[in-house]
C-alpha cells in the first residue's frame, strides 16, 4: 500500500490490492471478493481524488438516489430492485471485475495480484479465475456459457446494504430525514466523514493482523453471522455458537502458557524452533505420563474435532527412531511443557532455519483442501461410497461437502472397482457387492488420508445411509467397527 498517502485522510486513492480488499471484505476475502470490490468502488466514487474517473461531486450530506444519479447513466436501470440490463457499454454497470481490478489506470499487475490473493487464499488458478469471472469458485460447465459477472449489475437493496457495511465500518455516517410520504415518512441520508477508519492510519501489515478478526479464522460465510450478530440488538444476543471444548478446564493454565508463548514465539524472525514434552495418544497412559521429547518448528493451531491442535514440522510420535522430520499435529493440551530453542543449535540437514521458513500456514492449507480428513500429513487413496438418495439429498447436495463428494454413476462405480489394484478376490467380491446394489442410489469418490481415524469417526457417524465400497480395507475396518458396537448390543 501507498504509505505516503495513508495522512491524506480526505482522500480514497488506494490500489485494490490485497491488503485493502481483505479490510474491505471484513471476513473471508475468498468468500466476499465481489462485494470487497464493490465496496473500493463506491469509496472511490465518494471519497475519490479530483483526478479520479470514478469519483462523483456530492455534497457532504447525499441520498442514496444523490450517489446513484450521478455515478451510473440512466438512472431509471439503477433506481428499483431489479438488475439493471446491459444497457450502456459506457455504464460502470457495464464492468466485470477484472475489468475493475486490473484497468490500467490502476497499474495492478494481474499476475502478481492473483499470487498474493493464492499465496493468503491457496486455491488452483481456475477457480481464482471462477471467482474473477462469475463471482464464485465452483462453476458448473454450462455456466461458463454465459456472460460473466458484471461487478455493479445489482439491484437497489443491494447496494443499499453496501452502504450499510460502509457506515457499520465507519466510513459513513447516518441520519434520518423526514419526508412527506405515507407509506415512508422517513429517509435516510448518508453524511461523509471527516476523517477515515483509523485502521488506514496504522501501518498495513499491522492493520490486517489487527482487523481481519474472525473473518481468517473462519474461512466461509460463518464469519458473517459475527459481524451481523456480534453485538446485542436491542439488548438482546440473537446469535449463539455451540462450540464442543473437550479439554479439562484443570488444565487451562497450562494452556494460557502454550498460547503466551506460542504468540511470542511468531512475532520472532526467524521463527526459533522448540523443544516440546508430548504425551501422544499412542503412547498414552495417564496424566502422569512422562511424555517424549520432539524438536518441532511451530506453524498455526487449528481448532478441530473438540480441541485446539499445534500444526508443525520437525520430529513427530509417528517416528520412534527421531531421525523422521514431518509434519504432525500436536493436541496442545497434551504439551506438558515447552522450550524456546536457537537454530546454531541444530545440525541436522533436513531442519533448518531456511527449510523451516517454507513452512506456511499456506501449505497447510493447501495439503487440507487436497483430501478429506484431519490428518493433512498422511497419503492419499480414493473411496468410493455409496448414500442412500434421501440423505444425500439432504447432508451433502448443495453444500460444500458436495465439492468433496464427486457423484459419478454406477457404471463409473464398478469401473473403479475393476481398475483398482485390489487382491483378485477381494476385487471380485466387491464387484459382487455392488452389483447387488441399487443403480439408483448416489455413488461418490472422494480423496481420502489413508488411516485418518476422522474419516472413520464421520462414517460411523452416518451409519446405514452410507457404505464403503472400496477400498477392501477401509470396508473391513467399517465391518469390524460395526461388529464390534453389535457385541456390545446384541444381549
Amino acid at each position: 500500500m501507498n504509505q505516503k498517502n495513508l495522512a491524506r485522510a480526505d482522500v480514497f486513492d488506494f490500489s485494490p490490492d490485497i491488503e485493502i480488499l481483505q479490510i474491505l471484505a471484513r471476513g473471508s476475502l475468498k468468500q466476499n471478493l465481489p462485494k470487497a470490490v464493490r465496496l473500493w468502488i463506491i469509496l472511490r466514487s465518494i471519497y475519490g481524488s479530483e483526478a479520479d474517473p470514478v469519483k462523483v461531486e456530492l455534497a457532504d450530506k447525499f441520498t442514496y438516489n444523490d450517489w446513484c444519479k450521478r455515478f451510473f447513466t440512466e438512472f431509471e436501470y439503477h433506481r428499483n430492485d431489479k438488475i439493471p440490463p446491459l444497457h450502456d457499454r459506457t455504464c460502470p454497470c457495464a464492468k466485470t471485475m477484472s475489468d475493475w481490478l486490473f484497468e490500467p489506470s490502476m497499474g495492478l499487475n494481474a499476475k502478481e495480484w492473483k499470487k498474493s490473493f493464492t499465496q493468503l487464499y491457496p486455491i488452483p488458478t481456475q477457480q481464482l479465475n471462477n471467482l474473477l469471472n462469475y463471482g464464485i469458485i465452483s462453476v458448473q460447465k454450462n455456466q461458463t456459457k454465459h456472460q460473466k459477472l458484471r461487478l455493479l449489475a445489482k439491484t437497489r437493496k443491494n447496494f443499499q446494504y453496501d452502504f450499510k457495511t460502509l457506515v457499520s465500518m465507519g466510513w459513513l455516517k447516518t441520519e434520518k430525514i423526514k419526508i412527506n410520504h405515507h407509506l415512508n415518512p422517513y429517509q435516510i441520508q448518508y453524511l461523509k466523514v471527516r476523517s477515515f477508519p483509523k485502521i488506514l492510519r496504522n501501518s498495513t501489515s499491522q492493520e490486517v493482523v489487527e482487523n481481519q478478526d474472525l473473518g481468517n479464522i473462519i474461512q466461509n460465510d460463518l464469519a458473517d453471522f459475527f459481524d451481523d450478530f456480534g453485538q446485542k440488538i436491542n439488548k438482546e444476543q440473537r446469535f449463539f455458537l455451540d462450540l464442543e471444548y473437550i479439554v479439562d478446564n484443570q488444565l487451562s493454565s497450562r494452556i494460557n502458557e502454550l498460547r503466551e508463548i506460542l504468540k511470542e514465539v511468531w512475532q520472532k524472525q526467524p521463527i526459533p524452533p522448540l523443544e516440546i514434552t508430548y504425551v501422544s495418544a499412542k503412547n498414552y497412559q495417564d496424566y502422569q505420563d512422562d511424555g517424549e521429547d520432539y524438536i518441532v518448528y511451530p506453524v498455526c493451531i487449528c481448532y478441530s474435532q473438540s480441541a485446539p491442535y499445534l500444526f508443525a514440522y520437525g520430529q513427530t510420535p509417528e517416528d520412534d527412531s527421531g531421525r523422521i522430520i514431518n509434519w504432525y499435529d500436536y493436541r496442545l493440551e497434551r504439551i506438558k511443557s515447552l522450550e524456546v530453542l536457537k537454530w546454531n543449535m541444530m545440525n541436522w540437514h533436513d531442519f533448518s532455519a531456511k527449510i523451516c521458513q517454507s513452512k506456511t500456514p499456506a501449505e497447510i492449507e493447501k495439503m487440507r483442501s487436497e483430501a478429506w480428513g484431519f490428518d493433512f500429513y498422511k497419503p492419499q487413496d480414493v473411496l468410493l461410497i455409496r448414500f442412500d438418495h434421501y440423505f444425500h439429498n439432504l447432508y451433502i447436495k448443495g453444500t460444500e461437502r458436495e465439492k468433496l463428494f464427486k457423484n459419478i454413476s454406477y457404471k463409473q462405480a464398478q469401473s473403479l472397482i475393476s481398475r483398482s489394484q485390489e487382491d483378485l478376490k477381494h476385487k471380485r467380491q466387491l464387484l459382487k457387492v455392488i452389483k447387488s446394489r441399487s443403480p439408483r442410489d448416489i455413488y461418490c469418490r472422494v480423496n481420502y488420508r489413508i488411516d485418518d481415524y476422522n474419516v472413520i469417526m464421520r462414517l460411523r457417524d452416518w451409519g446405514a445411509k452410507v457404505e464403503v465400497l472400496f477400498p477392501w480395507d477401509l470396508r473391513q475396518t467399517m465391518t469390524e467397527e460395526i461388529q464390534d458396537i453389535w457385541k456390545l448390543y446384541q444381549s
